[in-house]
């Protein structure tokens, strides 16, 4: 009975973990069940813009092959059915730490925007600082 106890609290656990396999952009990635999440209320530029090589390579140097929690805000999935999600790595918001390095900007979109004033703070930062995107 502890046993299979035990083995429940670890599987709750871990639940919301999941392995980056591959990052498709500055603010775009894939998981292990193939599932591609976009991540909310931040925004990095697209291919053939400016800043796009160094937001997609910060984002493989700081997540691809581990593992991340995801959280939900209000919506599931957005108009290209990627899931909706805040993006954390040893309890820190990845989404925060890219608008506070510079790669991008924040980017609320109703109604998902728990998580926006404190990004937005971050961005304050990075762009105080021209680092990034703010260098110039």
């Amino acid at each position: 009975m502890l046993i299979i106890f035990s083995t429940f609290i670890v599987s709750a656990k871990n639940k919301n973990e999941f392995l980056v396999t591959k990052i498709i952009d500055g603010d775009t990635i894939e998981i292990e069940s193939g599932q591609r999440i976009r991540l909310i209320c931040i925004n990095t530029p697209e291919k053939g813009e400016g800043g796009y090589k160094e937001a997609k390579d910060y984002l493989k140097s700081t997540i691809l092959n581990k593992k991340v929690v995801l959280k939900k805000d209000i919506s599931e999935t957005d108009r290209h059915d990627r899931l909706l999600r805040y993006l954390y790595l040893n309890n820190k918001l990845i989404n925060e730490l890219i608008a506070r390095k510079g790669y991008g900007v924040t980017f609320p979109y109703e109604p998902d925007t728990k998580f926006c004033a404190k990004i937005k703070k971050a961005e304050k930062k990075a762009k105080k600082e021209h680092i990034g995107l703010w260098q110039n």
